[in-house]
């Protein structure tokens, strides 16, 4: 519990009207064993018909050593007196600066030099991608690119740099991200956490 601490910004997701995800940034105030209190921002009122107790949600507490992320529920709704949520130590993911990788294949689009070309990730994270491409990149060269994830209605657009790494397989590249607009790098830490939470649950399944 010491990665989270009072006054620390809190973004919490959740199904809005017609199961559309709706985010909200709340702020932490007390911090317990199993649970978070959290102070609910005054210009979010019409959100609070979709926060009652047990309602499932996301949370993202940003943290100094990175992004702490974790599966919970409303234990006490905003329309009471305190919005409390649910905390599960053994179930936090914590995203740190250099950020987790999750192995993933899916399509990515990657432009260069005014020509567009498809590409297949290896695994991603919050800073970058492994990838398989036919075309062939040389190191420090300069792309945009779209990363295809499922649950999203719409790609995640990034300016990247291309990496030198000797050690990957023919084909097989990384790149970093150099330019992301931190809503799409969420889409992809997003994904990373489900990814993880899958393979925790067949793990503790097969045990």
């Amino acid at each position: 519990m010491s990665e989270i601490a009072k006054d620390q910004k809190a973004k919490i997701f959740f199904d809005g009207e017609n199961g559309i995800e709706m985010e909200l940034d709340c702020t932490v105030d007390k911090i317990f064993e199993d649970r978070l209190e959290l102070i609910y921002p005054n210009d979010a009122e019409p959100l609070k018909q979709y926060l009652e107790e047990g309602t499932p949600i996301d949370v993202k507490v940003f943290t100094p050593s990175g992004l702490m992320v974790f599966e919970s529920m409303v234990i006490n709704s905003p329309d009471e007196d305190e919005f409390v949520i649910e905390y599960v130590e053994d179930a936090v993911v914590i995203q740190r600066r250099d950020y987790s990788r999750s192995p993933l294949k899916t399509k990515l689009t990657l432009e260069l030099s005014k020509e567009v070309f498809i590409a297949s990730t290896i695994d991603i994270s919050g800073g970058g991608i492994k990838f398989c491409s036919k075309e062939e990149l040389e190191p420090e060269q300069v792309v945009r690119g779209k990363l295809f994830l499922r649950n999203f209605d719409t790609p995640a657009s990034f300016e990247a740099v291309i990496l030198d790494n000797p050690s990957l397989q023919p084909d097989e590249y990384t790149l970093a991200f150099t330019n992301i607009d931190e809503k799409e790098r969420d889409k992809i830490i997003k994904t990373c956490f489900a990814i993880d939470m899958q393979n925790r649950q067949k793990q503790n399944a097969e045990q």
